[in-house]
């Protein structure tokens, strides 16, 4: 027997109301941030998380990154608005970046100044250079797999390769590592004396007549 017509109403309204896996997935994937999203949060804030624990106690500090993908107004609304909220404590913004979005970072901090230049506010402009984390080495997996595969190629020479090794380890010193230095700029309308009092920081400063 066929289905009435109300039948075939109700199962179609039912597949819509449905959710397919795929959309399921998707929120699941919205609401569960990925290991590797974890990680590069951590790598981003990583190098400042002294700072701000220094100035944590006396400041409202917020921190953003500027990475590729930031929208410049997007972040220059979020400053803004920090500045200008309400607190119990002097509000400061830290803007930090990797060295491929400097530019991007310093247009930012140029409208947020321009911004409070026409609300007849101050503005202080600490900047400071910090040390960016050393790029991960080799997966240590990877390693073990390709250096077995290659022992097993070279298995004959595999003492005098030893030796070799042992031999320039003694006489061939270590090539020194890497210090990668990026920016990173604090903002605020007041002072704030823990910042110019930091070795190796600069203040730009702006005060209405």
């Amino acid at each position: 027997m066929s289905p009435t017509p109300s039948e075939e109403t109700s199962a179609a309204s039912k597949k819509r109301k449905e959710p397919s896996s795929t959309t399921q997935s998707a929120k699941r994937a919205r609401s569960h941030p990925s290991p590797s999203g974890n990680a590069l949060k951590h790598a981003l804030i990583g190098p400042h998380e002294a700072i701000i624990a220094q100035l944590q106690p006396k400041y409202n500090v917020l921190a953003a990154s500027v990475i590729s993908s930031t929208q410049i107004q997007k972040r220059v609304t979020q400053a803004i608005s920090h500045l200008g909220s309400t607190s119990d404590l002097p509000c400061v913004v830290l803007l930090h970046a990797r060295t491929a979005e400097v530019c991007k970072m310093i247009t930012i901090v140029e409208q947020c100044k321009r911004l409070l230049r026409e609300e007849g506010k101050a503005c202080f402009q600490y900047n400071e250079m910090f040390e960016l984390p050393e790029a991960k080495r080799k997966d240590l997996i990877e390693a073990t797999v390709l250096e077995r595969n290659r022992e097993d190629e070279d298995e004959d020479e595999d003492d005098f390769e030893t030796m070799a090794s042992r031999f320039e380890r003694a006489v061939i010193p270590e090539p020194s590592k890497r210090v990668t230095m990026s920016l990173r700029v604090f903002l605020s309308k007041k002072e704030v004396v823990d910042l110019k009092a930091r070795k190796g920081v600069t203040v730009q400063s702006h005060e209405p007549a």
